[in-house]
C-alpha cells in the first residue's frame, strides 16, 4: 500500500513538473492569439529555435561555449526578436485578409522554419550539456535537482507573465488591445507596437518552453517543436483560448494527465492521453476552463 501511494505522488510530482513546462508554451501561444487573433501553427518552431540556439551557444565544437543559463538566456532573447521578424515579413501583410488566410501562412512559415533547421543541422539528436545529479528523496518520493531547477524557473515565469498583465502599461494596453483593437486604437494606443511587443513575448515564451523541455526530455530533434505543439494546444484550449491564466491551470491538467497514463497504462501512447483531452474539450467544452477571451 505504501509503495502504491509513493508511486502515485511520484507520478504527480513528474505531472506538475511537465506541466509547468507545458503552461511556459501555453501562455505564450495564448497571449499572441489574445492579441492577434489566429492560432500559429507555427508556434511550435520557435520550441524548437529556442532548444537549438541554446545548444549552439552552449558548446556545440565550434568554438563557442557558453554557461547553459547565458545561453538559454539569449536563445530566449533571439526567439523573441525573431518571432517579431516572422510576423512582420508573413503575418502583418495579410493580417486584414482574415483568419483562414493566416492559419495556412502559419502552416507553410512551420514547414519552412522546420525544413530550414533540419538542412542545417540534421536529423541527429542531440542533447543539451546537462549535468548528471543524484536525485534528492524524502520518504521514498523526489526528483533531481534540474527537474527542480526547471520547475522553479516555469513558476517564476508565470509569476512575471502575472505581473505583466496585472500591473504594468504594457499589460493593461495588451488586454485592451485584445479587447478590443479599434477601440484601443481610438483611445491613443500604439496597437501595432503592442501586437509587436507580444509578438516578442509570445516567442520568447515559446523559446523558453524548448529549453525546459529539451533540458527534461533528452535527445531531441528539429521536430521538437512540431511534436509539442499538440500538448500546448490542449493545454489551451482546456483553459480557454486566449486566457493565460486558464492556460496555466489547463497546462497543469494536461501534464498530470499525461503523467498518471503513462506510469499506469502505457508510456508508449504519452501523446495519445494529449489528443484525448484536445477532442474531449472539443467536443463538450470547446470554450474551455476559463471561456474564450484573454
Amino acid at each position: 500500500m505504501v509503495e502504491v501511494i509513493t508511486q502515485f505522488v511520484q507520478t504527480l510530482i513528474y505531472g506538475l513538473i511537465e506541466g509547468s513546462v507545458i503552461s511556459v508554451g501555453a501562455v505564450g501561444l495564448t497571449l499572441s492569439y489574445g492579441v492577434t487573433r489566429f492560432i500559429n501553427f507555427a508556434y511550435g518552431e520557435f520550441l524548437t529555435y529556442g532548444a537549438y540556439i541554446t545548444l549552439f551557444l552552449s558548446g556545440t565544437g565550434i568554438g563557442i561555449s557558453l554557461p547553459l543559463p547565458i545561453s538559454a538566456i539569449i536563445g530566449v532573447v533571439l526567439v523573441g526578436v525573431f518571432g517579431v521578424i516572422i510576423s512582420r515579413i508573413f503575418f502583418e501583410p495579410v493580417s486584414s485578409r482574415g483568419p483562414i488566410p493566416l492559419l495556412i501562412t502559419s502552416i507553410g512559415v512551420a514547414f519552412i522554419l522546420r525544413y530550414s533547421l533540419t538542412a542545417a543541422v540534421g536529423v541527429s539528436a542531440q542533447q543539451l550539456p546537462v549535468p548528471l545529479m543524484r536525485p534528492i528523496e524524502f520518504l521514498g518520493v523526489g526528483t533531481t535537482p534540474i527537474r527542480a531547477t526547471v520547475f522553479v524557473i516555469a513558476i517564476t515565469t508565470m509569476l512575471l507573465v502575472h505581473i505583466l498583465l496585472s500591473y504594468t502599461m504594457l499589460g493593461k494596453t495588451m488586454r485592451a488591445t485584445s479587447g478590443n483593437r479599434n477601440l484601443a486604437e481610438i483611445a491613443g494606443i500604439n496597437t501595432d507596437s503592442v501586437v509587436r511587443k507580444t509578438w516578442f513575448i509570445s516567442a520568447g515564451a515559446g523559446a523558453l518552453a524548448g529549453v525546459l523541455y529539451a533540458t527534461l526530455f533528452a535527445p531531441f530533434r528539429p521536430t521538437i517543436g512540431f511534436e509539442y505543439l499538440i500538448v500546448i494546444f490542449a493545454a489551451t484550449l482546456l483553459g480557454g483560448i486566449g486566457r493565460p491564466y486558464g492556460a496555466m491551470a489547463g497546462a497543469v491538467v494536461v501534464g498530470v494527465a499525461m503523467s498518471l497514463g503513462s506510469t499506469y497504462v502505457s508510456a508508449e501512447y504519452t501523446m495519445v492521453y494529449a489528443f484525448a483531452i484536445l477532442v474531449g474539450v472539443l467536443l463538450f467544452n470547446p470554450t474551455g476552463i476559463a471561456g474564450s477571451e484573454i
